[in-house]
């Protein structure tokens, strides 16, 4: 009996080692924020904070922890211009956020920078510093303490693509942040293109651990300025990482790998909010004839059915039925008989029903349409006449010419390009002929390819589950090792002690 409780005890122990590290196994996304009103949450920061809300007209509140149908509280306001709505302080009249509330500072909303520039101030670290700046044109320097008309000093360029505009660090120049200022680093020793630290420098078997700060780290831990070059990941913006999308997704963006951006085939993206499509949403099943209103699903996209012709006053709109409502805008002409007949300006109208360019599956086919039919197709091709585009070879993602193999712009997934360049013709070749094993890859040079992910026990990639192949194996021998030892016991103990 001792001996078998051992045995029970060790299989536990190697399947809880197994199990991925993070995974949740309630199906639900806020396990601690339960019956808060959150619908995703993210806890990279060490404690689950929501990211959206499961009601669109909810507000996400100041702490972060839950959503609520309003804000309360001094000094509070709501800030339903953002997706999801959210609670925040009334800097306008002074106050700023500390402590999880909105605090009015005395007389000025940063008393301890007056005449700095500043506009409003946080001091929720311990000191106080700029958050917005009182003139639209000046920059918040880089120790957020004062705004000026220009960024200066070593190493330090201005962003106006944010609010307020910024002074940062040139990371393109191996620039980064120290005591305040920009400081040239060191070259990396690491022979990683990209690679800021690393195992082994400069060996064969170098492994790169932390990549620059411009760039995330791949499964095979290579670097990339963008993890969406993996087909299936995202960039995580805190770990630097390229972390897997939930398996429902085809394509995902963060800051959750649930927030689906595209689909597997025979699945329908539904987005969280149509109005912000950038934010993804969920994955469900494919139309289905006298279901949710439609009584044809013959439109077919991406291997995906969507609705060509709905019953009643339903019309088709981005696959779907809805109601084509005249208490707003016309979303298309309708013939009558659960079909369109026309649609609005810059919408593709498509076996019968209307669809938008700037989003899917609209945007898997087109990306420009004019009078309803396509002008510019989504693989780079300009439709012909009737709107009608072509296809590009198998081994391309975009091309210059249909059906060309040495036409291609970009290439297909499982392909990387000769000549390395985006602009320029090229022929696209599988990734596995130049790396073996290699699923995806991309080439950084005329004649360097890098591998961005790996199949399943080759070259010690990592796989979807953050458990290195190499990991698996020995936990695999472990087993073996482990349980042929207690069957081997079990077998003395009953046999050869029964026999005495």
């Amino acid at each position: 009996m001792f001996a078998k409780l051992i045995f029970i005890s060790l299989i536990l122990q190697l399947t809880e080692a197994i199990r991925p590290a993070g995974r949740i196994e309630s199906g639900n996304a806020c396990p601690t924020l339960d019956g808060a009103g959150c619908k995703t949450c993210d806890s990279s920061s060490g404690e689950e904070l929501c990211v959206t809300c499961k009601q669109d007209t909810d507000f996400l509140q100041l702490d972060k922890k839950s959503c609520r149908a309003s804000c309360t509280g001094d000094g509070v306001i709501e800030d339903s211009g953002v997706n999801p709505k959210v609670c925040k302080c009334d800097a306008d009249k002074g106050y700023q956020l500390q402590g999880g509330a909105c605090v009015k500072g005395q007389n000025n909303a940063c008393p301890t920078l007056d005449g700095a520039g500043c506009k409003t101030c946080d001091s929720s670290s311990g000191e106080e510093l700029c958050v917005t700046c009182k003139q639209d044109t000046d920059f918040l320097q880089l120790d957020k303490k004062s705004c000026r008309a220009s960024c200066t000093g070593d190493g330090v360029i201005e962003d106006s693509g944010v609010n307020p505009k910024v002074c940062k660090c040139d990371a393109d120049k191996g620039y980064q942040l120290q005591g305040g200022a920009c400081v040239k680093t060191q070259p990396s020793a690491c022979k990683t293109e990209n690679c800021q630290e690393c195992t082994n420098k400069g060996a064969a078997d170098e492994v790169c651990t932390k990549c620059n700060p411009t760039h995330y780290l791949t499964p095979t831990n290579q670097c990339v300025p963008d993890c969406t070059a993996i087909k299936g990941y995202y960039g995580d913006a805190n770990e630097k990482k390229c972390k897997a999308c939930n398996p429902e997704c085809a394509e995902c963006v963060g800051p959750v790998n649930s927030q689906c951006s595209a689909c597997p085939a025979s699945k329908a993206l539904t987005y969280g909010d149509s109005t912000y499509p950038n934010l993804g949403g969920t994955c469900g099943d494919a139309c289905t004839a006298d279901k949710n209103g439609c009584k044809v699903c013959g439109a077919k996209i991406g291997g995906t059915d969507y609705c060509s012709q709905c019953s009643g006053t339903q019309v088709p709109i981005n696959g779907v039925c809805v109601e084509n409502a005249s208490g707003r805008a016309t979303l298309c002409t309708a013939k009558g008989d659960g079909t369109c007949a026309s649609c609005a300006a810059g919408d593709l109208l498509k076996d019968g029903g209307c669809y938008k360019t700037d989003r899917l599956p609209g945007r898997s086919i087109c990306t420009t349409a004019s009078n309803n039919k396509c002008t510019k197709c989504a693989n780079g091709l300009n439709a012909d006449g009737n709107g009608v585009c072509g296809e590009c070879h198998s081994t391309c993602a975009t091309c210059s010419a249909a059906g060309a193999a040495d036409k291609c712009k970009t290439c297909a997934t499982g392909h990387y390009k000769e000549n390395a360049d985006n602009s320029a013709d090229g022929t696209c070749k599988r990734c596995s002929e130049k790396i073996p094993g290699c699923k995806q890859c991309t080439s950084s040079s005329a004649d360097s390819v890098i591998c961005l992910e790996s199949e399943a026990g080759t070259g010690g990639s990592v796989n979807k589950s953050g458990l290195s192949t190499g990991a698996i194996a020995g936990i695999a021998v472990a087993v073996v090792i482990v349980v042929g030892g207690l069957v081997g016991f079990l077998c003395w103990w009953f046999l050869c002690r029964g026999k005495a």
